[in-house]
């Protein structure tokens, strides 16, 4: 105990990135809105109670979940239906100090990890559905399809209660000066709409978003609404930078904030943008019969005024194109001499910068899944790996269009079209038919009408070595040796074959830096000081899944220990290959094993993983050889048979 008078009550702050502790967040001390009683028994390690128990009802912040307290003051999430309530619950009911309109969003600043089974779990930057705040320190909350409460602390509002002086109120107090009077309606439209859009991306969440998280899988989501979060949190980064900006009667600025913002932008919205017609396709074609369901129900709420998600979808394509056009608007009602005028200039810019960015973006989208309707009747029947082109290659990250045009065998022989992917080199001979003699454009409507018929394998850019044509240097070709065999292929003029020829310089040389990058095995130095090394022979795999086909004749095991790696050949999984690793930590030291199936066109797949553990090795007695079946983790099965032997360095 120490005296009361000797000491002052202060308030913790806290500043930068660190998250502040949990445990000095006070317990919440919730008033009832109401009592129920249990229909049925339900048990947690928290809690426990029976049929016909009495229960306070805390929080209830949508129809199926129910946040309830019992006689000994514990707590817990349960659903609707397991009670049955004895008091109606107001609508206007308060919880502890006040209760937060449902429309009320925040984003965690830090990760925040449940201590109680009735908290959140969450993420940085977790976009969440504030529907209860129950004093100053823990609100009541919705991510996704989960319900529970969190540190106030932890998050920042979005969307809190701004509120907008009209465009009478201001021109109450401007200048008499009608060009001032119409500039700053200018600027009013810009953040009014800015905030009308935000509140669009959020009503998502709330009415589409969380609800679907109960029904749909994680592809589904992704596919439907890609990175909406991301659009959420740049827009209103950017919202705010525009509103704080302001005095009372005026905004001066604009184009200087949006100038600092507006590059946050390019990356969330071209992503979106060039996924946004696959999302389309996915929510009208891809998705369950259960998601379509509750997507439908969903959009019969008023919030949204009854209209279907594809609608909302559509908003984030639509909004960058009104920047340009918003900003142009505030500039023509700027005079020249004013200081934001330069910066306005320069947003302009940007954001036409921005819609150039997306537009291509989509373009490329657009480009690739032409090609893919090509590929599917051309490649996938003839390949056991099946080529999507709109997707991350094996080792040059996400496949890209970097050109294509009409090519011959020999000169004045039949039409050939090839495509230069940022990984492989693609030729396919054509049969045009309807299209005519027209160049072939990939964003021709009438692409699809032309006959594709692959003229050979595709080539790996890795694999490619550029030659020159000695015996005819003015021809106008591209020349390469591929696989110990000579390709040329002629071009329809030399400005065409000099930009075949740059396009594929670039091109290969990439691919060869990612591609030895990327299967590099690192030896470990014989000098490199240690306490010991590990000889590690690989014998085979067996049972391994899921493979592609009954007997897999492209899998490998990767193995690494303190940077260093080193892999098996690629084939059947009767590998009989020896690896060495220096060992510094006998305590420590975990060699990590993966089996991969190796891909072409796409990233390699994990079959499973196994962690070798020295000191657990050591424990058996003596340094080998050990004869081991390590039985994979994360896969539905498998095992690989092994031979260790382990040697200390000096005289140990």
């Amino acid at each position: 105990m120490f005296p009361g008078n000797f000491v002052q009550l202060v308030e913790v702050q806290y500043s930068g990135g660190k998250p502040p502790p949990a445990s000095i967040l006070p317990a919440v001390a919730i008033k009832p809105i109401g009592t129920a009683k249990m229909l049925e028994g339900y048990c947690t390690e928290d809690i426990e109670l029976g049929a016909g128990d009495e229960v306070s009802i805390l929080a209830q912040p949508d129809p199926l979940n129910v946040y309830i307290q019992n006689i000994d003051g514990r707590r817990t999430w349960i659903k609707t239906d397991l009670i049955k309530q004895i008091d109606e619950i107001p609508s206007n009911a308060p919880i502890g100090a006040e209760r937060i309109p449902a429309s009320l969003h925040c984003y965690s600043l830090y990760p925040y990890t449940a201590q109680n089974n009735d908290e959140l779990n969450l993420k940085t930057n977790s976009i969440i559905t504030i529907s209860e705040q129950s004093d100053d320190h823990w609100w009541i909350g919705k991510v996704g399809s989960e319900v529970g409460m969190l540190p106030a602390n932890y998050v920042e509002q979005i969307n809190d209660q701004l509120t907008w002086n009209t465009v009478e109120a201001w021109n109450a107090n401007l200048s008499a000066a009608e060009d001032e009077r119409t500039r700053q309606e200018a600027i009013h439209e810009l953040i009014s709409t800015e905030k009308t859009y935000i509140d669009d991306l959020l009503l998502v969440v709330e009415v589409f978003y969380n609800p679907l998280c109960a029904v749909a899988t994680d592809d589904e989501l992704c596919n439907v609404f890609v990175n909406w979060q991301q659009l959420i949190l740049c827009n209103a980064r950017l919202f705010r930078a525009l509103y704080n900006n302001s005095d009372i009667n005026s905004f001066e600025t604009v184009g200087a904030v949006f100038l600092e913002e507006i590059d946050s932008l390019v990356a969330p919205y071209t992503k979106f943008c060039s996924c946004q017609r696959q999302a389309m396709k996915s929510l009208l074609d891809d998705t369950s019969p259960v998601f379509k369901q509750k997507e439908a129900e969903c959009g019969g709420s008023p919030k949204v005024g009854k209209l279907p998600l594809s609608t909302f979808l559509l908003k984030p394509m639509q909004r960058i194109t009104k920047y340009p056009l918003l900003i142009k608007k505030i500039l023509q009602h700027t005079r020249d001499s004013h200081p934001d005028y330069g910066p306005l200039q320069a947003s302009l810019t940007r954001t036409e910068h921005l819609l150039t960015s997306v537009n291509e973006a989509v373009r490329a989208t657009t480009r690739l899944e032409s090609l893919q309707r090509v590929f599917v009747k051309c490649l996938n029947d003839e390949l056991a790996e099946r080529v999507i082109l709109n997707s991350n290659t094996n080792c040059v990250g996400p496949r890209k269009l970097v050109y294509f045009g009409p090519v011959c065998k020999t000169k004045g022989s039949k039409e050939l079209f090839a495509v230069l992917f940022n990984d492989m080199f693609w030729v396919a001979r054509v049969e045009k038919g309807k299209y005519g003699n027209r160049a072939i454009d990939l964003d021709a409507r009438d692409f699809d009408s032309i006959k594709f018929e692959q003229y050979r394998e595709a080539f790996m850019l890795h694999d490619i070595i550029m030659t020159e044509n000695i015996k005819n240097p003015s021809e106008p070709t591209i020349q390469f040796v591929y696989n110990d065999k000579n390709y040329s292929f002629y071009c329809p003029s030399p400005a065409e074959s000099g930009a075949w020829s740059d396009y594929m310089h670039d091109a290969i040389r990439h691919a060869l830096v990612m591609n030895q990058s990327h299967h590099r095995s690192t030896i470990p130095d014989p000098i490199t000081t240690g306490m010991a090394t590990l000889t590690l022979r690989v014998v085979e795999g067996l049972e391994l899944a899921p493979p592609a086909e009954d007997k897999p004749t492209s899998v490998f095991v990767q193995g690494s220990l303190h940077g260093h790696v080193q892999r098996t050949p690629i084939g059947t999984p009767k590998w009989d290959h020896t690896m060495h690793f220096i060992v510094q930590d006998v305590a420590s030291d975990k060699i990590n094993l993966t089996v991969y199936k190796a891909n072409t066109f796409s990233p390699n797949i994990s079959l499973g993983k196994f962690d070798l553990s020295l000191q657990k090795l050591l424990k058996a007695g003596g340094l080998g050889p050990w004869n081991k079946r390590l039985i994979l983790t994360d896969t539905s099965s498998g095992m690989v048979n092994v031979s260790i032997l382990f040697r200390y360095h000096g005289n140990r």
